[in-house]
């Protein structure tokens, strides 16, 4: 689900004034005929704005308490990585361990109690970024270590912990020699200083946009599954 997005000519006219003067030298010159007016402008743009308005307030679930944005850990950074795991890997059958990880500088918005509006989902996560994964040998798990320890915001994960320094992750087994990552396409390419991520053994960027991903995970799940467990502990 997309905003509508308002033609570029509506919206160069929108910033324009009922009179419009070109100065140079010493000359003006007022252009104020031909050029719709203000009355005219708004009743154009009138139907783009309401339909975007009943867009963005559409309740497409609830929250039973409040999910917070705060770090380095919080039911909010839990919530949006778990979600993310769920709704990629669903339909999925994975023979190697997947590990959510999200940079918490990406999330720009609490969830408020109540009800929930695609509205706030656009506030959460107002960029454009898409699902990346990306696969990873378990030997570069040390380098990945050292970088999780610099971030001072934490991280969001999911299937995985970080704790004093070491990244556990679920379902690793001694003959695992691979990790794959679901992430954002701004990690994916070295992002956030993640420059882990590159030079990966395989990266998949996909066309799903993060936020309608999480849109789709709240409509799933109806109210909000809270989960409160501390998963970066530096």
């Amino acid at each position: 689900m997309r905003p509508l997005r308002l033609p570029f000519w509506l919206l160069v006219l929108g910033a324009c004034s009922q009179k419009i003067s070109l100065q140079g030298g010493t000359k003006n010159v007022g252009l104020d005929q031909g050029y719709p007016t203000k009355l005219e402008i708004s009743s154009i743009i009138q139907p783009y704005s309401d339909s975007l308005t009943a867009e963005m307030g559409e309740v497409i679930g609830r929250a039973d308490t409040s999910f917070d944005l705060s770090y380095p850990n919080s039911n909010l950074m839990n919530w949006v990585a778990d979600a993310l795991l769920q709704q990629e890997t669903q339909a999925v059958k994975m023979r190697e361990p997947v590990v959510v990880l999200l940079n918490a500088g990406g999330l720009r918005s609490s969830i408020n109690r109540g009800d929930i509006t695609v509205g706030d989902l656009y506030k959460l996560m107002p960029f454009d970024n898409v699902v990346a994964w990306v696969r990873l040998p378990v030997e570069r798990i040390p380098d990945i270590e050292k970088n999780l320890s610099q971030q001072a915001k934490g991280v969001a994960l999911s299937n995985a912990r970080f704790e004093k320094g070491k990244l556990m992750v679920g379902n690793l087994l001694p003959e695992h020699t691979h990790i794959t990552f679901i992430t954002s396409d701004y990690l994916a390419y070295g992002g956030d200083k993640m420059t882990f991520f590159l030079q990966p053994e395989s990266v998949s960027v996909s066309q799903h946009n993060l936020r309608d991903v999480f849109i789709q995970a709240v409509k799933q799940q109806g109210t909000l599954s809270n989960r409160t467990e501390k998963r970066y502990i530096p």
